[in-house]
């Protein structure tokens, strides 16, 4: 009974498609002929594309419809014309309907272009419409490589009821375009679209919908997103980035997104009656502002934990004589009739610093409802708040708080619950395609292989199921090649077993190396890294393949780590263009080494890049090291994302890094940072023991440090250790 209503909403949703003109003609074809169909297509006229999976595709449709006649292409089944390979597709004309069609699992070829544009070279889309439609997993090789699925150009073009979903590599999932004289003023809409889970990309340029550049910020766009939802969109702190004017946002739902709306660049841009979920997940945010005369009306933020950036209001401060692509002055701006509802922060000075000094101008605050009965006051106000009105207002706060004027206090019950996710997808997406937020996770069966000292370790983890734990029953094993992990695997020493790993391959390699799909737990093992007789020598403990796309996590727990006799030779590393969700290195011991020992530095291009979100060393020893013990790098001041999230509790260090400039601990652009509880002997001598170079919004706690015979701290700012 279910499959026959799913059948008819599909069915319905096609023919509605259907242009009503009695002469319209229906042409059954495959993809590679749509071209060549559309030559001769007239008003009114429908293409119906066989089912096939079609690969490797330069696809052009030009189409000239009307506005009471468009011309129609439309998978024949909804996704049974599957697009993958390196296909593209360019989309230009008038009145041209896309329709149904699924792109999957594809790679695109356009470098740091899109999937889909709406122009073929010069020629421009207008009228033209992409509708139930799915883009899922269409990512380029590595994740660091650029690749979008749409470009918008033209004027008064449509995408609606489309999934995208899968987007993992650096992009923008879906940009508005106006560097064409035929793209400004543009009246683009963007509705009813489902945006699905994307993670933490760790840089800028990952945001989910943008709209114009900086250098064309004072155009009027006048583009509308509208009725989508945001599922967990977390690539940076803009979901949805607006560099351009007179644009609306409304009536959008974003659901556990780790950002905001940003009216970055541009003026007279109107945010109104979205709302945003964040059930408590950090850097939850709301909406940022920037520039002139913008309205935000009648939203609805519920549960918000993110502050700065990512509060649920941020009003910034401004560069003074800015540029274009810094910060504009934030001034003639109404706020009114939005509840903010257990939310972490309002803000008004945002980013307050050397740089941004001018504050927020002719601010109206009119008509809002504040519930947060942690808060002892309904906003903060970061520099100047001579430019702020406040009126009209209620806030229900922590007992005993006393509200400013401009506040009355509201009411306990007077706020409607958020909708739930089920409510806010119905009528977004394509109908035919099952959303992942309804797709329950598969569960993952615990199933133990033991290997002895004469099994061959890496063939058995390159065939383990996801969930399957190795243990080690025998006290050496030489590694003829890495160890390449793809799955969720544990590899451990069995109860009363010291297992040792030495690698003795042909060809220099890692001991251990995570790939796609990799998540890896590693207890009891030692890695020695001493050179067998005639062989190479390991470049690597445990580190990452060259090429990623996918986000992996790491847990390293009771190791030790011996005798890596060359410099760039590191136990526990993150290479370029990969990214850890979290990191986890406990009760394990360094000794002996000629490089660093754990090292998430390899992003240095200084554009805010880097290598793991949150990173914890606990209760570790380190001893004889002529590298880094810890080195980690973020450089740049790009603040499009929040982490690294970095803590070093309990650790010791001995004899390390005593050379000139050296340092023991050197964490460059955490930004949140603990380093408590560790002890520092005879190490950091010719330079220091904790080098920083930390930025003023950084939040760094250093505590309960001793030091004997040792290098002290360097940091912008004086920490006073507890």
């Amino acid at each position: 009974m279910v499959k026959m209503k799913t059948e008819t909403i599909i069915l319905s949703a096609a023919m509605s498609l259907l242009p009503l003109c009695s002469e319209a003609a229906i042409h059954k074809t495959t993809l590679p002929e749509v071209e060549k169909v559309l030559e001769s297509a007239a008003p009114g006229d429908t293409i119906a594309v066989s089912p096939g999976t079609y690969r490797d595709l330069s696809m052009k449709w030009e189409g000239r419809g009307t506005a009471e006649a468009p011309i129609v292409v439309t998978a024949e089944i909804p996704g049974g014309t599957v697009i993958t390979g390196s296909s593209v597709l360019n989309i230009c004309g008038s009145h041209l309907v896309v329709s149904s069609f699924l792109f999957k699992d594809g790679i695109p070829v356009r470098s740091k272009g899109a999937l889909i544009q709406f122009r073929n070279g010069d020629s421009l889309a207008r009228n033209c419409r992409l509708t139930g439609c799915v883009i899922d997993s269409y990512n380029a090789p590595r994740r660091d490589h650029a690749s979008s699925y749409v470009f918008l150009y033209g004027r008064q073009n449509r995408v609606d009821h489309c999934s995208f979903i899968g987007k993992k590599s650096l992009g923008v999932t879906l940009i508005v375009w106006l560097n064409y004289e035929g793209c400004i003023d543009n009246h683009h809409s963007i509705d009813h679209n489902f945006f699905g889970y994307r993670p933490v990309y760790g840089s800028n340029g990952a945001e989910t919908i943008r709209v114009g550049t900086s250098q064309q910020c004072m155009e009027p766009s006048r583009t509308v997103i509208s009725d989508n939802v945001f599922y967990r969109c977390n690539g940076e702190v803009e979901v949805i980035s607006i560099k351009s004017c007179e644009n609306t946002v409304k009536d959008n739902f974003l659901y556990e997104c780790e950002g905001v709306l940003a009216f970055r660049h541009g003026d007279r841009n109107v945010a109104e009656g979205n709302v945003f979920v964040g059930n408590g997940v950090r850097n939850t945010g709301g909406i940022r502002i920037v520039g002139e005369g913008q309205t935000v009306r009648g939203n609805r933020f519920f549960d918000l934990a993110g502050d700065r950036f990512f509060s649920a209001l941020a009003l910034m401060n401004a560069v003074p004589n800015s540029l274009p692509n810094r910060y504009m002055q934030v001034k003639d701006v109404l706020i009114e009739d939005n509840e903010f509802v257990r939310c972490r922060s309002i803000e008004f000075g945002t980013g307050n610093d050397y740089e941004r000094t001018l504050a927020p101008e002719n601010i109206l605050f009119r008509s809002n409802t504040v519930i947060n009965r942690e808060a002892d006051f309904p906003y903060e106000v970061i520099s100047d708040a001579s430019g702020l009105e406040f009126r009209s207002n209620k806030a229900l706060l922590a007992e005993g708080a006393s509200l400013p004027k401009g506040f009355v206090k509201a009411r306990d019950n007077g706020i409607a619950p958020a909708p739930s996710l089920a409510e806010a997808t119905l009528n977004t997406g394509a109908c035919w395609y099952p959303l992942p937020c309804d797709v329950p996770k598969a569960e993952v069966r615990k199933t133990v292989v033991t290997v002895g000292a004469g099994g061959n370790l890496p063939a058995v983890a390159a065939k383990a199921e996801p969930g399957t734990e190795i243990v080690l029953t025998d006290s050496l094993y030489l590694l003829e090649e890495s160890i390449e992990v793809s799955a969720k695997l544990t590899i451990r020493a069995a109860e009363g077993v010291s297992p040792e790993f030495r690698y003795a391959g042909r060809k220099s390699g890692n001991f251990i190396s995570i790939a796609d799909g990799g998540d890896l737990t590693v207890s009891g093992i030692t890695f020695n890294g001493v050179l067998a007789a005639g062989r190479s020598s390991a470049k690597g403990g445990i580190s990452t393949v060259s090429d990623m796309l996918e986000t992996y996590r790491l847990s390293v727990e009771n190791c030790t780590f011996i005798n890596f006799g060359e410099s760039g030779f590191i136990p526990v590393k993150g290479t370029a263009g990969t990214f850890a969700e979290r990191i986890e290195i406990r009760n394990c011991h360094f000794e002996a080494l000629s490089g660093d020992a754990v090292n998430y530095a390899a992003e240095l291009d200084d554009k805010g890049r880097y290598n793991a979100d949150d990173l914890i060393i606990e209760d570790c020893t380190f001893e004889r090291i002529l590298g880094l013990p810890v080195n980690i790098y973020r450089g740049g001041s790009d603040e499009s994302t929040a982490g690294p999230y970095v803590y070093v509790r309990n650790c010791s260090f001995r004899d390390c890094c005593n050379k000139v400039r050296g340092s023991v601990i050197r964490i460059i652009g955490a930004q949140i940072l603990e380093i408590t509880g560790c002890d520092f002997k005879d190490s950091g001598r010719g330079g220091y023991s904790v080098r920083l170079d930390d930025a003023p919004w950084e939040k760094i706690t250093l505590s309960d440090l001793n030091f004997e015979n040792s290098g002290r701290i360097l940091s912008n700012r004086k920490f006073d250790i507890l």
